[in-house]
C-alpha cells in the first residue's frame, strides 16, 4: 500500500522560514509521500530536503486574471489528486479557492504573516479574501500568538478553526560553538582579531529592512573595530552592497549569499540583530537563541515574548537610532552579552522543541487525512 500523498502549495518554494520549516517536516515524515506545487516556479528550497529526488515539484500553467489563474490551478490540482492538500501564505489562498473548483476536500492552511506591503496594515481587498478563503480551509495553522489574535479578531475565524503551532528548533545543530569552530567561522567571514561581529540571517527582501541595520552599523563602526555579516541572498543584494559602499563600510560588511545550513555562521557572531519591518515567529531568532547569542530585534510579531526581555535581548522600535543605541549597549558590555546568550540558549532548549513542533504537524496532517477518508 502506497504512502498517503500530501501536496504542499507555496507561492514560491524558496529559502524563507516557512520553506525551511516545511523541509524539516518533510525530512521527518517519511510515512507520507510529499509533493510541492510552486506557484511561481521557484523550487530552490528543495536543496534542504534529505531526498529531493523523491519530492516532485510542479508549476501551474501561466494564466491572466484571477478567474483564469484559479481555473488553471484547479486543473493542476484535479490532475494531481493528492490525498490531502496543504496551502501556505497569501499565495496559498488561491489554492484554497481552486480546491473548491476542483471538488477536492478542504485543505489545511498554514499562515506565517504578511507581505512587505502589509507591514503596517492589511490591505482591505486581501482582508476580505482571507475572511472568505480561510473559512473554506479545514483549519488555519499559525506560528505566533500575534497571528492567532489577528485570525479571530480580524479574519473573523472561530477559535476552534485556528491552531497555534510555535516554531521549533534543532538545539543540537544550533548550539554554541567550540573555540575551534568559532575561529573557523570568523575566518570564513573575514573577521580579524579584535573585531566584534554583528550578524543577521534573512533573505535580502525589502521587508527585512537590512538598510536599517547597515545604517546603524555605519554609526556603530565609528566607535571601534566591528564587522557585520549578512547571511542570505535575494533581490536587494546589489542595492545593499551599493548602500554599504556609500556609507563607507563595505570593507567591514560580509555578504555570504544564501546558506543551506547557516548554523556555523552563528558561531562567528557576538550579537545577532534583526531589523525587519514585519515578522511573526522568525526562525533566525530561534536559531540565534539556541546558538547562545544575545539578540537585538525590532518589535515585530512574537519576538518580545520569545526573548522575554531583558533576559535574552533588546526589543526596540523600528528606528535606526534605537538599533544603534541597543547595539552600542551590547558592544560595550561583554558580561551582558554572555548573560543574555546563556538565557536564550536555556529558553530555546526548554520552550522551542523541534520534536514537539514536528509532532504537532504530524498529528495535524494525519487528522486531515483521516477526516478526508471518512468524507
Amino acid at each position: 500500500m502506497s504512502a498517503p500523498r500530501l501536496l504542499h502549495v507555496f507561492p514560491a518554494f524558496g529559502t524563507g522560514g516557512p520553506e525551511v520549516r516545511t523541509a524539516l517536516l518533510i525530512n521527518a515524515m517519511p510515512e507520507f509521500s510529499h509533493g510541492i506545487l510552486s506557484l511561481n516556479g521557484d523550487a530552490s528550497g528543495k536543496a534542504r530536503l534529505d531526498a529531493p529526488q523523491s519530492v516532485a515539484v510542479t508549476v501551474p500553467p501561466s494564466a491572466t486574471g484571477m478567474r483564469g489563474r484559479l481555473k488553471a490551478l484547479a486543473r493542476v490540482l484535479e490532475a494531481s489528486r493528492p490525498d490531502a492538500l496543504v496551502t501556505y501564505g497569501w499565495g496559498g489562498t488561491d489554492a484554497i479557492l481552486a480546491a473548491r473548483l476542483a471538488h477536492l476536500p478542504r485543505p489545511l492552511h498554514i499562515e506565517d504573516g504578511f507581505l512587505p506591503d502589509e507591514a503596517e496594515r492589511q490591505k482591505f481587498a486581501r482582508l476580505q479574501v482571507r475572511r472568505l478563503a480561510f473559512r473554506a480551509a479545514a483549519a488555519v495553522v499559525v506560528p505566533s500568538r500575534t497571528l492567532e489574535r489577528i485570525a479571530t479578531d480580524q479574519w473573523w475565524l472561530p477559535a476552534h478553526h485556528v491552531r497555534f503551532f510555535p516554531n521549533g528548533i534543532d538545539t543540537v545543530r544550533f548550539a554554541p560553538g567550540s573555540s575551534d569552530s568559532v575561529g573557523r567561522a570568523r575566518t570564513s567571514i573575514g573577521a580579524t582579531a579584535g573585531e566584534l561581529v554583528v550578524g543577521t540571517v534573512a533573505a535580502l527582501r525589502p521587508d527585512k529592512n537590512h538598510s536599517r541595520l547597515l545604517r546603524a552599523f555605519a554609526r556603530l563602526v565609528q566607535t571601534g573595530p566591528a564587522r557585520l555579516v549578512i547571511v542570505g541572498d535575494g533581490l536587494c543584494r546589489s542595492a545593499l552592497e551599493e548602500e554599504a559602499r556609500a556609507l563607507g563600510v563595505l570593507a567591514r560588511v560580509t555578504f555570504t549569499g544564501a546558506a543551506v545550513d547557516p548554523s556555523t555562521f552563528y558561531h562567528a557572531m557576538d550579537i545577532f540583530a534583526l531589523s525587519s519591518d514585519t515578522e511573526q515567529m522568525p526562525l533566525s531568532v530561534l536559531e540565534a537563541m539556541a546558538s547562545g547569542l544575545p539578540v537585538v530585534s525590532t518589535d515585530v510579531g512574537d519576538v518580545a515574548d520569545m526573548l522575554v526581555p531583558p533576559a535574552g535581548g533588546l526589543v526596540i522600535p523600528r528606528e535606526v537610532s534605537a538599533l544603534e543605541v541597543a547595539l552600542g549597549r551590547l558592544v560595550s558590555d561583554p558580561a551582558e552579552r554572555r548573560r543574555m546568550g546563556a538565557a536564550n540558549r536555556a529558553r530555546a532548549v526548554a520552550v522551542y522543541s523541534l520534536t514537539e513542533m514536528i509532532e504537532r504537524y504530524r498529528s495535524a496532517f494525519g487528522g486531515l487525512l483521516r477526516s478526508q477518508a471518512v468524507a
